[in-house]
């Protein structure tokens, strides 16, 4: 159960890293925040559900992943303005 954590994390952070990268956000768009990090969190509850009803197993790391993701991304874009944005 655990390397799938790892596995999802690292793929997040990727992807994550990656937006960032293409999208290069201005500090103008920083009131969008709540709304990317509602929706990561959406579409990760909503993979937690569809995976209850699956696989119960791995519902549960889907749940913890939508906490996670969220804070990752909030963490991120945090970062992107204090260390990279110019």
């Amino acid at each position: 159960m655990m390397k799938y954590v790892i596995g999802i994390s690292i793929i997040e952070l990727i992807i994550i890293g990656i937006w960032f990268y293409v999208a290069k956000p201005e500090s103008s768009t920083a009131f969008g925040i709540l709304e990317i990090v509602l929706v990561l969190f959406g579409i990760n509850l909503i993979l937690g559900l569809i995976l209850y009803f699956l696989k119960k197993r791995f519902s549960a790391l889907f749940f913890a992943n939508s906490i996670i993701c969220s804070l990752i991304f909030y963490a991120s874009w945090i970062m992107w303005f204090t260390y990279w944005a110019k």
